[in-house]
């Protein structure tokens, strides 16, 4: 949230400045859900409902992210993706009572509270590769990698109902204090002078080859070197998104704006629109943007239905071409991503001239449009049309990598709705997997292969993620969750067999159709 200034006469005219802890005034469960009626935007934070009518459409990180978070307690949300200031302070503008939970009459504490746990186990997937380099070894493979995962993950979304909520959050506030006082919250400068000198190797190889080159070859190394620049700038992109760099929103804005739209070409204001819904309602199909990619993928059955995206404000349809797709989409989705970049572009051009409220959308599509410049120049100096294309796709489709490594996380894991009392820290490890490698090999990933516990807290820098896993593995043991860790293949496997399992109820479908209109032909003849 930015910074307000004379708060007095920059002050809603339905909202009154004053200290939450000396209002006096209760708002009960049902007076909350009458606000919600009368089309209030409300939310409940540490016990206290805030009302945020008029200043929705001005949330920096988008009113997309305001919106579903609208209704229920978001505490543990606004914490993790909020500097203290604001929730320590500027939330106060928009308080309008102290909330008053419906208690359960049998055991006197609040109707949300459980009081079971399960523990949790760490399990290894093995799968065994018969029948050579076929098709179908590959199948079976992902399909016996998702199977054991598949298991686990079912049970410990039935188990679930059975923890006790209160001591997830309680604990997940401990963890995150810890955290803070062993200084995992500061941001060491000194990775990104190293990430910096990688980032000018790169940058200065593509242009080399591409400028001094004579031979194609030479053109290609300078776009294979491109896509490298351009996958490893996004690891810093993604940090300014979550004011991670400097902590100050508007700084650490003009920084990701310079490298996302002036170097790579794509809006941050979209990026960061997206992805804090994104971190919100984590892999639920209507919500979140980052699995709804129809006609082409679909992570579970669940978009079978021609559901709405409230991100999108539109249905998703589930045509003959999305059935054509997700029918083979285990088999294409590297290729699928391998067109990633492409896409990127079109939803940042949709953002900055459809949306009515971006941030600074006159400084976004001058930098695109920088971009476009800079890009197009440096193609303009390749011999020919067939050089300069193959130059484009290259450059474009060998950021795969990064698409992968974003999708890996989410899409082999639940879709589940658990309702809005589940607890924000088990709701991010239900949702998301780690994935493990050697530590050499974390500046590949950019340091974001720890998902889970970037999630749980996602202004943590990305430096410091390794550091976290053995505190959130105790964590998980404390209260019963279960934490996802497979290395890259194990990770890909169950992706791919996730996608595998909804894929060959696409073809199951088409087999009942197929049968039916037979049957449906055969009477008619009768």
């Amino acid at each position: 949230m930015k910074k307000i200034k004379n708060t007095q006469r920059q002050m809603p005219p339905n909202t009154e400045v004053q200290r939450t802890s000396s209002s006096g005034k209760f708002i009960t469960e049902e007076q909350f859900q009458e606000h919600i009626k009368q089309g209030d935007s409300v939310f409940i934070y540490d016990n206290k409902v805030y009302k945020v009518n008029n200043f929705k459409d001005k949330h920096p990180g988008g009113v997309a992210s305001i919106e579903c978070a609208l209704g229920r307690d978001v505490t543990d949300e606004i914490r993790s993706l909020h500097p203290p200031k604001v929730y320590q302070k500027m939330i106060n503008l928009y308080y309008i009572g102290d909330y008053l939970p419906k208690f359960d009459k049998n055991t006197g504490t609040p109707a949300t509270a459980s009081d079971a746990t399960n523990s949790t186990q760490k399990k290894q997937l093995e799968a065994t590769w018969q029948g050579g380099m076929s098709v179908k070894a590959f199948d079976d493979a992902i399909e016996e990698i998702y199977a054991q995962h598949s298991e686990g993950l079912q049970k410990q979304d039935a188990a679930q109902h059975q923890l006790d909520g209160l001591k997830i959050r309680l604990a997940h506030r401990r963890l995150e204090q810890e955290l803070i006082d062993r200084g995992m919250f500061k941001c060491n400068y000194w990775r990104y002078a190293k990430e910096a000198c990688r980032y000018v190797l790169l940058g200065y190889l593509a242009l080399w080859f591409t400028l001094g080159g004579t031979e194609t070859w030479h053109y290609m190394l300078g776009a294979v070197f491109m896509a490298c620049f351009w996958h490893q700038l996004v690891f810093t992109a993604h940090d300014a998104g979550h004011n991670g760099i400097t902590g100050n929103s508007n700084i650490d804005h003009i920084v990701g704006v310079l490298i996302a739209d002036f170097i790579g070409g794509l809006s941050l204001g979209w990026w960061k629109d997206n992805h804090n819904v994104h971190h919100i309602v984590t892999n639920h199909p209507e919500h979140d943007p980052d699995i709804q990619h129809l006609p082409f993928l679909a992570i579970t059955t669940k978009f079978f239905d021609n559901l709405f995206s409230t991100y999108y404000k539109r249905i998703l349809p589930f045509d003959a071409a999305s059935r054509f797709f997700v029918s083979h989409q285990h088999h294409l989705y590297y290729l699928i991503l391998s067109f990633g970049r492409f896409n990127l572009h079109r939803l940042s051009f949709a953002y900055l001239f459809l949306t009515p409220n971006v941030r600074t959308r006159k400084l976004e599509l001058t930098g695109i449009t920088f971009f476009f410049l800079w890009f197009g120049k440096l193609l303009s100096t390749l011999p020919n049309w067939k050089v300069r294309l193959a130059y484009v796709m290259v450059s474009y489709m060998l950021t795969f990598p990064l698409h992968v490594q974003i999708t890996l996380s989410h899409f082999g894991m639940s879709t589940e709705d658990m309702g809005p009392n589940e607890p924000f820290a088990a709701k991010m490890l239900r949702t998301t997997m780690d994935v493990d490698c050697p530590e050499w090999l974390d500046w590949f990933h950019g340091g974001l292969q720890y998902q889970a516990v970037h999630h749980l807290f996602p202004r943590l820098p990305r430096h410091n993620l390794r550091q976290c896993v053995p505190l959130v593995r105790q964590f998980c043991k404390e209260v019963g969750l279960h934490y996802y860790m497979y290395n890259f293949s194990t990770g890909n496997g169950v992706v791919l067999g996730g996608m595998k399992a909804v894929a060959d109820q696409v073809k199951l479908m088409n087999e009942v159709a197929k049968s039916n209109a037979d049957t449906w032909a055969q009477t008619k003849h009768l």
